[in-house]
């Protein structure tokens, strides 16, 4: 499952790569501290199975991107990764065509599953 990472934080952006990349079935494609080199590099490279995308980035925001890449790319897994936990916020989301959305505390493992089970799903 080839799997990039949208993160402004460059500390939880490497984690998040290196906790992923243990997983045989994973591969981090690409990582991007912001929707402007996201969309770069889908111009030039076909598009992941799976997006993880932060909301609070500079520039574009998650939700802006998740409704581009929705008109874009809809067959493509969104899923989100951010530390909002209003529900007005996840609404909104998933009203642009996030697939899930998940809290950045969500342990490694929790993360892993659901992907996994995303991929499993997307595949069958």
């Amino acid at each position: 499952m080839n799997i990039w990472i949208v993160e402004d934080d460059a500390g939880y952006r490497r984690n998040l790569r290196m906790s992923l990349e243990l997983e045989d079935d994973i591969l981090v494609g690409n990582v991007f501290p912001s929707c402007v080199e996201l969309f770069g590099t889908l111009e030039r490279e076909p598009p992941p199975d799976v997006v993880l995308m932060d909301m609070g980035l500079p520039g574009m925001s998650g939700i802006e991107a998740i409704r581009k890449l929705s008109l874009e790319l809809p067959d493509l897994a969104v899923i989100v990764l951010t530390v909002f936990k209003d529900k007005r916020k996840v609404q909104e989301a998933m009203d642009a065509g996030a697939t899930g959305y998940l809290l950045k505390e969500s342990e490694c493992l929790e993360i892993i599953d659901v992907l996994q089970e995303l991929f499993t799903k997307v595949s069958s």
